[in-house]
């Protein structure tokens, strides 16, 4: 029987944490031969192992490491596949996606090692099975659901081979997500199991008291183009640069290196549509910075101002602009 292994990567949130643990830990108390967890704290200062376990410490198939300095969110996603072990799946939880009350037993009752990946999807109600070759484009199977951490879970015996592979674009904000890529690059064709997400997560805990930093993402998810078929390159190339292009110059002074590896790959693999849009984007973020700089004080403004159908349009706009 194949068995799982919990990865809960986490950075002072403890009210997130404290709450993902009180539901997760009893599920797991219940399997302690088929399911491990760790949770690896990135040197956060606000809680300590102690109160990360309150009332759990005597679970054996649950550990809690720190590491020596915080190394990174992204850096700490990736340690989840060096921490795995032979013959197991992996999933990397993070700490304020809180699963559901049956969670485990339900993903544990259609654990199957013939699959290489499975996908937690939000339009369908019933399990689904894909076989799906690389070459027909990587983002088909699973609706990009795969760059939530959350949302899936890795065969180790499927991607041992190349997670070296999530060191290497650590910095393209998807560590994960290089590595499913890599490992479908390399065999050619894998199993996809696809199952309902209703089914394995409850809610989403407010990440307010650590607020996640999505500016690497603006800037170097392009970094993963190379992982793709070539004409899904060029036309992810395109396509993300009319949704992100305008926050890739507006965050490129956060990551100033990075940005110019990431133009450079949309170049490359993107062709001439991407230069243009590269230099379109450029010219629209000198317009939007003022008001993105502005943003939180304008938009109280119009919700105060504005009914609720001009609200809507403005949320649109907002979108366009913001790319979320």
């Amino acid at each position: 029987m194949a068995k799982l292994f919990i990865y809960l990567p986490t950075y002072n949130r403890p009210d997130s944490l404290r709450k993902q643990l009180s539901v997760l830990l009893p599920q797991v108390a219940n399997f302690q031969q088929d399911v491990r967890v760790l949770i690896c704290d990135n040197d956060s200062n606000k809680y300590t192992e102690e109160h990360i376990l309150s009332g759990h410490l005597s679970l054996k198939n649950v550990e809690v490491r720190r590491n020596g300095g915080n190394i990174g969110g992204n850096a700490n996603i990736a340690l989840g596949f060096v921490f795995s072990r032979p013959g197991e799946f992996l999933w990397i939880l993070s700490d304020n996606d809180i699963v559901a009350t049956n969670a485990v037993s339900y993903i544990l009752s259609l654990l199957d090692s013939s699959f290489d990946f499975y996908c937690f999807v939000n339009d369908i109600t019933s399990v689904k099975d894909i076989q799906h070759d690389w070459q027909s484009g990587w983002q088909l199977p699973m609706e990009w659901r795969m760059g939530l951490i959350s949302d899936a879970l890795y065969n180790m015996a499927t991607v041992r081979d190349v997670v070296e592979e999530a060191f290497y674009f650590h910095n393209s904000s998807f560590p994960h997500l290089a590595v499913a890529c890599a490992a479908a690059k390399k065999r050619g064709q894998v199993r996809f199991r696809l199952l309902p997400r209703l089914n394995i997560s409850a809610d989403e805990a407010s990440s307010q008291e650590q607020p996640t930093d999505y500016s690497l993402a603006r800037v170097c998810m392009p970094l993963l183009i190379p992982l793709f078929p070539k004409w899904e390159a060029k036309s992810f190339a395109k396509n993300w640069l009319w949704a992100h292009g305008i926050q890739l110059h507006v965050h490129k002074h956060m990551h100033p290196h990075l940005y110019i590896q990431g133009k450079a790959t949309l170049r490359q693999y993107g062709g001439w549509g991407a230069a243009v849009l590269l230099w379109v984007t450029a010219l629209a973020a000198i317009v939007a910075t003022p008001y993105l700089n502005r943003r939180s004080g304008i938009v109280q403004k119009l919700k105060t101002h504005l009914s609720n159908q001009n609200l809507e349009r403005v949320k649109r706009v907002r979108r366009l602009i913001c790319g979320k």
